[in-house]
């Protein structure tokens, strides 16, 4: 894993002006309240910026700037993400579709900070915020965004870890999700550390995720049904498990299983799992696959503790 920091949560969007709505709040909202310093940078470049695809040594925008890459998903299958480069007359021209039968089924922003040549800092990694409708499932959308460790100093950082965990609660009853995690080892392509050691795909376990979590992350954010089925607050609060237990309008729950991220290791992972086993899936994290970057329970098995 890259050290990413990333946020997803997954809501019921099932009529047009709903995902419409809360597709452009994330997007745009969400976007600047979660990097405001590159929101400054995009609102001061009204022109196309980003690479050029006939000029590969091109200038992406202005020197010591932001720029920012749109890639977009029209069809729920065949042809995959469409770059263009980033204006303010793109960017309207795709929010302006989101209401309309052609809203695409993924949109990905990518935002780079730039060099005093007015190229990326670093071309590897980029913040991104997105959203992702599920092809076989349309009415549920996963909205996420990600920060590398390089570009957002979150390792070591109570402060940043706790905004984006406080932003993950605010907007988990905003857009009124079910469910949702903040971690370091997963990823919106291809699921929770969990659902990776289990072969499961977020495409089958997103429409199920107010009833069963994909996951025991950092912070995890239990909707109502499943706060329920793991015994309540006041249970969770009884188990040592976790670090704080929150509760959000709705009957939702957010869970901080430590201070920091970075102390999400050794036995922490395992007293999560046993705290919320009756609402995750079975299967074992075998010891022999679990790689370092994932925060799970060596050979733990929800299974061994439900009842």
């Amino acid at each position: 894993m890259t050290g990413e920091l990333t946020l997803e949560l997954n809501c019921r969007t099932d009529r047009t002006e709903g995902f419409a709505r809360s597709a452009a709040a994330w997007l745009t909202e969400a976007r600047a309240e979660l990097f405001p310093a590159y929101e400054a940078g995009l609102a001061d470049e009204p022109a196309a910026q980003g690479p050029d695809e006939n000029d590969p040594d091109a200038s992406w925008g202005r020197p010591h700037g932001v720029c920012a890459q749109l890639l977009v998903q029209r069809a729920p299958h065949g042809p995959g993400l469409r770059p263009s480069r980033y204006s303010r007359r793109t960017w309207k021209r795709l929010l302006s579709t989101l209401p309309t039968p052609s809203a695409p089924y993924r949109c990905l922003l990518l935002m780079h900070l730039l060099d005093a040549r007015g190229h990326p800092v670093d071309h590897e990694h980029a913040v991104s915020v997105e959203f992702r409708r599920s092809p076989e499932h349309p009415g549920w959308t996963r909205f996420a965004a990600s920060a590398p460790a390089a570009l957002l100093p979150w390792p070591g950082s109570e402060e940043v870890q706790q905004r984006w965990l406080g932003l993950l609660g605010d907007w988990a009853v905003r857009l009124n999700a079910g469910y949702g995690h903040l971690t370091d080892d997963a990823d919106p392509a291809f699921g929770t550390a969990l659902e990776r050691m289990l072969n499961l795909s977020p495409e089958d376990t997103v429409p199920h995720s107010d009833r069963t979590l994909r996951g025991y992350a950092w912070g995890t954010l239990c909707s109502a049904e499943v706060a329920a089925r793991v015994g309540g607050p006041e249970a969770l609060r009884a188990s040592g498990a976790f670090h704080a237990v929150t509760e959000l309008p709705g009957g939702r729950l957010l869970l901080k299983a430590t201070p920091r991220l970075e102390h999400y290791t050794g036995d922490a992972p395992a007293r999560v799992l046993r705290a919320l086993a009756p609402a995750l899936p079975p299967g074992r994290t075998d010891r022999a696959y679990l790689h370092s970057w994932m925060r799970l329970a060596p050979d733990g098995d929800a299974a061994d503790w439900q009842r």
